[in-house]
């Protein structure tokens, strides 16, 4: 395995050590373990005083307050009541009769809860910038693999366009519907995909195949006649391990001649690592071969898995917004999402202009300015176009800077600045209760 892999791999699991998931299994095993273990080196240290009542450091609140800092506020303060406990049972089996330390307990009591709600806010925070990262690194893989898709696409558009009518960009989006129609399937349109990738990557025997049942893997569909696909076959185990292509040239596949019946086994895999299962390849052409092709399959694939992987999300989104486009019920699907599980706030600006060549020429100018994560829709409402820009973690400043440059623009390109053009941004806040609500009374209102 990839030295940068199993690096990776371990730092994961310090982090887990360090760090871990605050619905561990474990928690109230480490609570009840950590709590006695500190009364335990208590008693070693100083039998008649184990809890250290009236000396200048009160060693063993380090046992509750190291626990309110991994697991928060509950935890701690049950690990305060295992001391308070404990200390009544040691007096009642000595026989001895003490006062209760009142301000020892209570001054302990309140430094663990303190140190838990310092614990609560900060996972808060950390979760928060996680989702966010994750988010961001998702989107980023999605725009790369789109930006060497279109770059792929142009390469082979002038010798193919007198060939192949439909443009590879139309059988995308073709799939991209059939991906959003059909939710219930595992893999669905997976035929429509193996034609596709016929055509544009010359594949002649070709399966996509599914984990199943005891390791087994099932086709779902196929052109030619390929062979059943083996959970022990080579390319496959490679290609998993690796999350990557795999084909009979790779190095390390074995001494035999033929350590697979395929040729090229590829992961369908999503932006964010996720296999929804492989096409295995027996037969294509020698010299279809090659880097540029199998780049393109892996990219279409990798296509295809994040359409499948929206296709709930789109759905959702397109049953209140039949018109939206794809991308942009996709995208805000996730951010609502991310509101909703997270508080990781988004907002989307709403502009109407009008429909002739002043408003297009107004928008073309807009759109240039847009963030890099913004994605516009542009709906006809009536007499007037209304650009809908949804702006993915933006807070309320920057939504101020994005009008800002709005109004710059018009005024520095077109002469004059929102009173000429009679706009009125509306904005809508992901942080409100309902954004999809707010969205749908915009639409409605300029219909009206």
């Amino acid at each position: 395995m990839d030295p940068r892999t199993l690096l990776h791999a371990a730092l994961a699991r310090l982090n887990v050590t360090l760090a871990p998931v605050r619905s561990n299994r474990l928690m109230w095993l480490e609570v009840v373990v950590i709590s006695l273990g500190a009364i335990a080196v208590g008693m070693f240290f100083q039998r008649d005083n184990p809890f250290q009542v009236g000396s200048e450091f009160h060693w063993i609140w380090l046992a509750p307050v190291l626990i309110a800092l991994r697991y928060g506020v509950v935890p701690g303060v049950v690990s305060s009541l295992i001391l308070i406990a404990a200390w009544k049972l040691i007096l009642l089996l000595g026989g001895q009769q003490e006062n209760f330390p009142e301000q020892f307990f209570l001054g302990g009591l309140i430094l663990t809860m303190i140190c838990g709600e310092f614990s609560a806010a900060w996972s808060s925070r950390l979760r928060r910038a996680e989702e966010t990262n994750r988010y961001l690194d998702e989107r980023l893989a999605r725009i790369t693999s789109r930006h060497l898709l279109l770059r792929l696409s142009h390469d082979r558009m002038e010798q193919e366009i007198l060939t192949k009518p439909v443009t590879l960009r139309d059988a995308l989006n073709g799939v991209r519907q059939l991906t959003a129609e059909q939710t219930k399937d595992r893999m669905p349109a997976s035929g429509r995909l193996l034609q596709m990738l016929t055509q544009y990557c010359q594949l002649e025997s070709a399966a996509i195949f599914i984990p199943g049942k005891d390791g087994c893997y099932e086709r779902t569909s196929q052109i030619g006649s390929p062979p059943d696909l083996s959970a022990e076959d080579p390319l496959l185990q490679h290609a998993i391990e690796n999350r990557s292509l795999a084909h009979l040239q790779l190095k390390g596949l074995g001494d035999n001649e033929l350590p697979s019946p395929f040729l090229v086994v590829v992961p369908i895999l999503n932006s964010e690592q996720e296999s929804l299962g492989v096409l295995a390849i027996d037969r294509m052409p020698f010299l279809a071969v090659n880097e540029e092709n199998l780049q393109m399959l892996s990219v279409m694939l990798g296509y295809y898995a994040n359409c499948v992987s929206e296709a709930e999300g789109v759905r959702i989104i397109r049953d209140t917004f039949p018109s939206a486009p794809m991308d942009f019920a996709a995208e805000l699907h996730k951010l609502l999402m991310l509101q909703r599980g997270y508080g990781i706030n988004s907002h989307i600006v709403a502009l109407p202009f009008g429909n002739d060549d002043a408003g297009r020429q107004a928008i073309a100018q807009i759109t240039r300015i847009r963030r890099g994560l913004d994605i516009s829709w542009l709906l006809p409402v009536g007499d007037r176009t209304l650009l809908i820009n949804l702006m993915p973690l933006a807070t309320e400043a920057s939504v101020e800077g994005y009008l800002i440059r709005i109004e710059t623009i018009l005024m520095e390109y077109m002469g004059d600045g929102y009173d000429q053009w009679r706009l009125a941004p509306q904005r809508i806040s992901f942080a409100e209760a309902d954004p999809v609500v707010s969205l749908q009374r915009i639409i409605a209102e300029r219909h009206d």
